[in-house]
């Protein structure tokens, strides 16, 4: 039966359009194949090379003549000539089965050596009805050397770690112990000898005793800076008020003898390490009160506020609430440019002989700021007073791992 014109007129547009659409479709293919950011591959049934996308060449370093019709294992004067990942290759072929994450680490003609993460699988023509197979190639070079670095890191870290509590071992112990002699005799020389000594060998005597005794304060504030590591607690709800109200019951006495007056705001409860918080607050305190200005009234407030907050690297990320702690005093204060060095261990801005300390307290804020994801700084002019701003989660990431 020979079709009528008019069934032929309507054939022609019929595959016209069918064109089009095969020709839009293989636009539309190629467009994402070319936009790809990694290195992609086809090969055919014998591994041969029947298209790559821009990335391969550009990583790669090598042209379309290199690269097309040739055997995938032949390129670049065999530079993919891997035994493993030419098996692994077969068995997607015989057995159609697609492999991920397959680390290739070899020495490239252009590009050095370098650590590659390959994928595979089959992908078919319908019009020869033959199989073909899509490789997709990530360079994770730097990755993988990132990850070593961090692997080194971590390493150092714990020992440092092991270190750190080898040294709280030896100075709870190995130091005291004749630390507490020194000052035990220097005791028993003052009380049965010291009125027959001279005035300069009590001067001498009291030298000794008063060093003994700083170097008593120095091992115990190096023992609470080591700690905060070593004696780490898990984090549980704390109620800063009530720390706070604990914190002044324990500086009564420091608080009336510099006639001082500290007024307590509202603060929020918070994932933290209770003996920790306590010692943040004591330290922040005791630091206002110790410098206060002679023959002013020591004024120290003490406050918070909840914030929003999101990750600066992930946009996308849930928007997380901290707590901004603010000490406040009316103090001597210090010029901001001494701002770092006032948080680091045994910096001190003032002589020994105008204020007490082993400039160790600062520090262990820090130190305790960090390790439950906040931190610390200060705004202070010289003169007049300081405050004291410690940003700290509300809550913490229950996958947080302790120090």
């Amino acid at each position: 039966m020979i079709p009528s014109s008019s069934e032929h007129d309507n054939a022609i547009p019929a595959d016209q359009q069918s064109r089009a659409f095969l020709r839009a479709s293989l636009a539309y293919t190629q467009s994402i194949f070319e936009t790809v950011r990694e290195p992609l591959v086809v090969l055919d049934a014998e591994l041969r090379v029947k298209t790559v996308n821009h990335s391969f060449y550009q990583t790669f370093q090598v042209s379309p003549a290199e690269t097309y019709d040739r055997l995938f294992h032949d390129l670049g004067n065999g530079q993919w000539n891997i035994p493993s990942l030419h098996t692994l290759l077969k068995t997607v072929l015989s057995e159609n089965t697609p492999f991920e994450n397959f680390e290739v680490e070899h020495e490239f003609q252009q590009i050095g050596r370098r650590t590659m993460l390959v994928n595979a699988r089959q992908i078919f023509q319908d019009t020869a009805q033959s199989c073909l197979i899509l490789l997709a190639i990530e360079d994770i070079t730097e990755r993988k050397q990132t990850e070593e670095t961090l692997r080194q890191f971590t390493a150092r870290l714990e020992q440092s770690n092991r270190e750190l509590q080898d040294f709280a071992s030896v100075a709870s112990h190995d130091l005291q112990e004749p630390l507490r002699k020194i000052q035990a005799f220097g005791d028993l020389l003052t009380s049965e000898f010291g009125s027959c000594l001279p005035e300069t060998g009590q001067q001498y005597l009291q030298r000794m005793q008063n060093a003994a005794a700083r170097m008593q304060t120095l091992i115990n504030d190096l023992l609470a800076f080591s700690r905060i590591t070593t004696k780490a607690q898990p984090f549980v709800p704390v109620a800063l008020t009530k720390i706070a109200q604990e914190v002044l019951s324990d500086l009564e006495v420091q608080i009336q003898r510099v006639g001082g007056h500290v007024d307590i705001g509202s603060l929020p409860t918070i994932d933290a390490d209770p003996l920790q918080m306590r010692q943040l607050l004591q330290n922040l305190i005791s630091n206002s009160l110790k410098f206060h200005q002679p023959d002013v009234q020591p004024l120290i407030t003490l406050q918070a506020q909840t914030l929003k907050r999101q990750d600066a690297a992930n946009d996308k990320a849930p928007v997380s609430e901290i707590c901004q702690i603010q000490v406040s005093d009316n103090g001597i204060g210090f010029e901001e440019k001494y701002l770092d060095r006032i948080f680091t261990v045994f910096q001190r801005l003032h002589y020994r002989n105008e204020y007490e300390g082993t400039g160790v307290g600062l520090a262990i804020c820090r130190k305790i700021a960090e390790r439950h994801g906040g931190s610390i700084t200060a705004t202070s002019k010289l003169g007049k007073g300081a405050t004291f701003i410690v940003t700290l989660p509300l809550q913490q990431s229950p996958t947080l791992v302790l120090p």
